[in-house]
């Protein structure tokens, strides 16, 4: 059985990823889940932080999605080690945007180049 995993942030442009998985996971007959890693110790961080937690785990759950919200110091390894131990075959990621503070290129280009045997759906950016 196929079993999709959509990596998120908590922003907005989340459901579009989560809605590719969910496409991914319906088509093939597969599981989906949705995973949100906070770098740090928690996932709070802003104010406006748990609304939108809230609606994208809402979203997900609508989608028949498992929603998974962790915290770690690690991103990449912390995907990785989700990746195997509930032996994922399809990763769904966003491309990073062009600017930002460091953090989410590097986490991408560890993503992308996992030696993992799964199947890579990078989408690109909206733009709005």
């Amino acid at each position: 059985m196929n079993k999709i995993l959509v990596c998120i942030t908590i922003q907005e442009n989340s459901k579009r990823l989560m809605k590719k998985g969910y496409d991914l996971a319906k088509s093939s007959g597969g599981e989906l889940h949705i995973l949100h890693i906070r770098h740090g110790e928690t996932i709070f961080e802003t104010p406006d932080s748990s609304q939108l937690f809230e609606e994208l785990f809402i979203y997900g759950s609508e989608l028949g999605g498992q929603v998974h919200f962790l915290c770690s110091t690690d991103i990449p390894h912390t995907i990785s080690d989700f990746i195997t131990q509930n032996a994922i075959t399809h990763l769904v990621i966003g491309k990073p945007p062009v600017c930002t503070n460091g953090l989410a290129p590097n986490v991408f280009e560890k993503l992308v180049s996992l030696p993992k045997d799964i199947q890579l759906c990078v989408l690109d950016r909206e733009n709005h």
